[in-house]
């Protein structure tokens, strides 16, 4: 398959002064992540809270700078775009935030919303700007009325409908969700998760998911990456890596997922500890401090991300023999 961008070892550490003093010290949000996403494909990322995920996909559009490493999109290297020609690009790469109330303007119209991007990007007439606004709005499943509402007098979902509408209107390549549906009920979850499989076949979008619900990410995705202190701990196809995950830390997070079948239950695995600080994360493996396989060579060497088999990646130790 054809990736439709690739990342090489991106970094983003943020300097943090800290004490009465104010030494300085750096918050590494993302360590090294290197990754591939193909043409069409819907690629989620997992992890918990501090683990990177918003940053990755904040810095992949280049709404966060990288420290270091590079982007490319279409076998074009972004990474150090001038702002002309990323905000061409912009049409390309959109996101969806996961508030949808707090990322549209209260005192705007959705039609005077989804018209910003078209007289930012385009030359249309006030004519065509109206018949594609209509026409998105039918898209998303809301109606042309509903140009003439304000945000606070829409339902949740109906806010985010106008989220990805937003998105849309531009016709990108490559949409980020950013939690996109955990503000929401689960009824309504599961109506803008159909909506967004939908979209994604009658207008051929390439999806990176970010998501800390895992059945949510079961779902929809087509392959996982899991990220723990800014890094990528394991990469796979969807059904492969729940069925069978390799990395401790994906066993972990996947024995916590609820079993509807109580004649299913799994064996919990409970990690002990806090994730550590973005500021003083461990030596070695980052995950060490929280392993129930620790061995010796964990706590000074960094593993690096392999491949186990076809489509399979993990950074562990547990498999440089095998």
């Amino acid at each position: 398959m054809t990736p439709i961008l690739k990342i090489k070892d991106l970094k983003k550490h943020y300097p943090v002064k800290k004490g009465l003093f104010g030494a300085r010290s750096t918050a590494k949000s993302l360590d090294g992540v290197s990754l591939e996403i193909n043409k069409g494909e819907t690629f989620a990322i997992v992890g918990e809270s501090g683990s990177g995920k918003t940053t990755l996909g904040k810095t992949l559009l280049r709404l966060i700078e990288p420290t270091s490493g590079s982007i490319f999109f279409e076998g074009t290297d972004i990474t150090h775009l001038g702002a002309e020609p990323m905000r061409q690009l912009k049409t390309d790469m959109q996101i969806v935030f996961q508030d949808p109330y707090g990322s549209l303007d209260p005192k705007w119209t959705i039609g005077r919303t989804l018209e910003e991007p078209l007289r930012t990007h385009f030359s249309l007439t006030d004519s065509e700007v109206a018949e594609k606004v209509s026409r998105i709005l039918e898209v998303v499943g809301l109606t042309p009325r509903h140009a003439l509402r304000y945000p606070h007098e829409l339902s949740g979902g109906q806010r985010q409908r106008v989220g990805i509408a937003r998105a849309l209107i531009l016709e990108p390549k490559f949409v980020v969700f950013d939690e996109p549906v955990s503000a929401l009920d689960v009824s309504i979850q599961a109506q803008v998760l159909t909506l967004l499989q939908d979209l994604q076949k009658r207008l051929s979008l390439t999806y990176l998911f970010i998501s800390h619900d895992l059945s949510v990410v079961r779902y929809i995705s087509d392959r996982v990456g899991v990220m723990y202190l800014g890094k990528m701990m394991e990469v796979g196809p969807t059904e492969a890596l729940f069925s069978e995950p390799l990395h401790p830390y994906t066993q972990a997070l996947i024995s916590a997922i609820p079993q509807p079948d109580p004649e299913q239950r799994r064996e919990r695995i409970v990690l002990e500890g806090e994730v550590p600080s973005p500021r003083n994360p461990p030596s070695g493996c980052v995950f060490h401090t929280r392993c129930p396989h620790v061995m010796p060579q964990c706590l000074t060497i960094v593993p690096e991300l392999q491949r186990i088999s076809e489509g399979r990646y993990t950074a562990c130790h547990l498999y440089n023999n095998k």
